[in-house]
């Protein structure tokens, strides 16, 4: 059997500023073809995982166009529209089909769609008529009635951190390769619940996340279901549809399917107040990791996580840092391609004045002045080995580490989430000898962090991807809880 396979990929966060651009996608990761393949293969990923799986159950593997954007504002239209053209043209040269399998987000917006993914899945089902289509989504994905109208199956992860890509992505070809042969004839009942919630409490490393995965689990190993989902959504996007969702896809039982869906809904808001952040100020933040006991303790500055949109440049906690004259710690990372530029022509051991970060957005702080040692001097690529993305491909441009009193900054030239200790590891810095690291990341970091972390504190700094969804202007968003108290989600 032949399964055409792509993605077009983005979590928009239209707070920020920065418009994406098809440079965006081109400069990220951007693959044609039998690129994909080579890309993918032998990866942690909801690709890799479905190579792998393909290869099992006789499918032959048709790549088209898989490209994923950095998070950032609003994608332009005539980015989208380009790559949406070249999805479809090779979509439609790609010959006899047997089904369509899109590794998607699920948070993509652009100037003129709001539900991006869904008008990318309109277009394709109208030229593959009724041949199976099985989507996969980033548990942050806003699912809308389109998306699940258009899709036979939507499969999302069930993570976070996202350590089941390469799970969700075998569970994909497993699933259109069961359609294929006849073996299942899946029926989806979508149900989406006026509820935003922010990413420190969808871990599900931890309550109440860990309990909702697995009521999760249990209702899909109920007799007759084929796969179920529960995503909870993008706050950070200013769309009708944004919040969480719930659909279970059943094997020929429509009414079950929306039996089970009523139920998966009504347990998540029946625990909605619990799903909120609790956050700790920059100065207890240093009282107590300064009398700690132990190393290393780990801030995370999910306001400034790159992979939700933040500008990866913001100087908040740095400043704090550099002012209290902190010792042992690390910053990870800000992209300034300014002060690497600088960095690099002073050279290693050298001493060089500059201006770090805050160059981008105005709400997450100033450019810090200082003089700093250049420590190292890498060219930023590395191969993340922790649980989430194993065996993929990073790069943050040129990189450069300096230190400034007590503090070590990782300078980048991209934006990229330090979620993996490669990060650190790949410029010479051993995490477990430090006393205290500072990371833009909301949660993904806890999969490689947790088992080496003394304590793990989620600090408070101003931001476009701050967990405190009160401070933002919302303006599109249907009415959600807690942005209002609702009395039920039907």
């Amino acid at each position: 059997m032949r399964i055409a396979t792509g993605c077009i990929g983005h979590e928009t966060n239209t707070f920020s500023p920065v418009a994406t651009g098809l440079d965006h996608f081109k400069r990220g990761n951007f693959h044609v073809g039998d690129e994909v393949i080579a890309a993918f293969a032998g990866t942690s990923t909801i690709t890799g995982g479905f190579l792998e799986r393909a290869g099992a159950v006789g499918i032959e593997v048709v790549p088209l166009l898989w490209t994923f954007a950095t998070p950032s504002g609003t994608i332009q239209q005539r980015a989208y529209e380009a790559l949406k053209e070249e999805f479809l043209v090779r979509l439609q040269q790609a010959g006899p089909l047997d089904g369509v399998f899109l590794d998607l987000h699920g948070a993509m917006v652009t100037e003129a769609h709001e539900d991006a993914e869904g008008d990318l899945l309109r277009a394709v089902r109208e030229r593959v008529g009724a041949l199976p289509l099985v989507v996969t989504l980033d548990l942050h994905a806003n699912i809308t009635a389109e998306m699940a109208a258009c899709a036979d199956v939507i499969i999302g992860f069930d993570t976070y951190p996202h350590v089941d890509c390469h799970e969700r992505g075998m569970e994909g070809a497993q699933v259109i390769a069961d359609m294929v042969a006849g073996k299942i004839r899946p029926t989806m009942a979508y149900r989406q619940l006026p509820l935003l919630t922010s990413p420190p409490p969808q871990c599900s490393m931890r309550p109440p996340m860990s309990g909702a995965v697995a009521y999760l689990h249990a209702l899909e190993a109920r007799p007759g279901v084929v796969t179920a989902t529960l995503s909870m959504g993008f706050p950070f996007a200013d769309i009708c549809d944004a919040g969480g969702s719930v659909l279970v896809t059943t094997d020929g039982d429509q009414r079950r399917a929306d039996e089970l869906a009523d139920e998966l809904a009504q347990y998540m808001w029946d625990r909605r107040a619990a799903f909120q952040s609790e956050l700790v100020s920059v100065r207890d933040a240093i009282h107590f990791t300064r009398t700690a006991s132990g190393q290393p303790v780990v801030w995370a500055e999910g306001s400034d996580n790159p992979g939700g949109g933040g500008p990866c440049d913001g100087t908040h906690i740095l400043s704090a840092l550099i002012e209290a004259d902190f010792q042992g710690a690390v910053v990870a990372v800000i992209a300034d391609p300014e002060s690497v530029g600088r960095a690099i022509a002073a050279g290693v051991g050298a001493e060089v004045e500059l201006e770090v970060g805050g160059k981008s957005i105005a709400l997450h702080g100033e450019p810090v002045a200082l003089r700093a040692y250049v420590q190292a001097l890498t060219d930023g690529r590395f191969v993340n080995k922790g649980p989430m993305g194993r065996g993929t491909r990073a790069n943050m441009g040129r990189t450069a580490v300096v230190r400034s009193r007590g503090v070590e900054i990782v300078l980048t030239e991209r934006r990229i989430q330090p979620f993996d200790a490669q990060v650190l590891r790949s410029v010479g810095i051993e995490p477990t000898d430090r006393k205290l690291i500072v990371l833009k990341s909301a949660v993904h970091f806890r999969a490689d962090y947790n088992e080496i972390a003394h304590a793990i504190v989620e600090v408070d700094t101003p931001g476009v991807h701050s967990p405190k969804l009160e401070s933002y202007a919302y303006k599109n968003v249907r009415p959600v809880y807690p942005l209002q108290d609702l009395a039920d989600w039907r």
